[in-house]
């Protein structure tokens, strides 16, 4: 009982984070990214990253689960022969992602204000489950993609990401000491945590990050960072281990993973067992 309890609280807290905070950054509008979404070569390339071997079709099921502001309508855009269903905690997310679908048209789109632990409510099944950003926030992960896998088709895919450590050494330096000081995100403390960030020496582990990331010292982007209630890593051997515990095997690895339920031989699952011996040598990588 305490356990439900305590991560009941954990997901009450993140529902509020996001709801004062969503995330990403909103946007007005698309435009830019309009032609790049519906680039033919692009959209058949991103197809064969999860099917290599399948024949292009249009018309698949796709879930993004965790959508946030803006990520379902750019798959909107992209597969307009798709039907795309969304879901989040945040109604402010669901918000900025229900102006962006009404400002182009999009009839391919429907929206669930809805935790991912409950996403068999749909009673639906998905070719592709898209959850990005998502997983590592929960109370139990586990529970999180055990529940992904149950609405995922027979011959279906995932592609996540999750958190790793190493290239987020500065942000949990900087997240421990948020913590220590018990910096809230009211306009501001977010205000004084950038002038701090802004002081830090050019060798700080977070001086990679400004580097990399352009929208971070964005108050929102920073409080996603530094100032979240949940946040957890996972190492290469501990994402294979969770693969595992939930009945999924990896497909293919790129920039991110596309997963699939092991539901179907291992042969069929994208030569993950003609790659075995190097599967095995990863899940010791620290």
């Amino acid at each position: 009982m305490e356990q439900i309890a305590e991560a009941a609280t954990i997901s009450q807290s993140v529902r509020s984070f996001y709801e004062r905070l969503p995330y990403p950054p909103p946007v007005a509008d698309l435009d830019a990214q309009r032609s790049l979404c519906r680039d033919p070569t692009r959209r058949r390339a991103l197809f064969h990253q999860v099917w290599p071997t399948e024949p292009r079709r249009e018309d698949h099921e796709i879930l993004v689960a965790g959508c946030g502001t803006s990520q379902a309508v750019r798959y909107a855009l992209r597969e307009p022969g798709a039907r795309i269903t969304a879901i989040d905690v945040s109604e402010a997310s669901l918000l900025h992602t229900r102006r962006l679908a009404n400002r182009y048209g999009l009839d391919n789109l429907e929206l669930h204000h809805l935790p991912l632990e409950r996403v068999q409510n749909l009673r639906r099944s998905f070719d592709l489950i898209v959850c990005t950003g998502v997983l590592h926030h929960l109370p139990d992960p586990d529970l999180g993609l055990q529940s992904l896998r149950a609405v995922l088709d027979r011959q279906g895919a995932m592609r996540l990401m999750v958190y790793a450590p190493y290239g987020r050494t500065g942000i949990y330096m900087m997240q421990t000491y948020c913590r220590t000081l018990g910096i809230g995100t009211s306009d501001t403390e977010l205000r004084d945590l950038g002038a701090v960030i802004d002081a830090l020496p050019s060798d700080h582990p977070l001086a990679t990050v400004f580097r990399r990331a352009r929208d971070f010292r964005r108050p929102d982007a920073m409080a996603d960072a530094l100032l979240h209630p949940s946040d957890r890593a996972f190492t290469v051997g501990e994402v294979y281990d969770w693969l595992d515990r939930c009945g999924m095997c990896d497909g293919r690895s790129a920039r991110g993973a596309a997963c699939q339920a092991r539901s179907a031989p291992a042969a069929r699952c994208d030569g993950v067992a003609s790659r075995h011996d190097g599967v095995a040598q990863l899940r010791h990588v620290p």
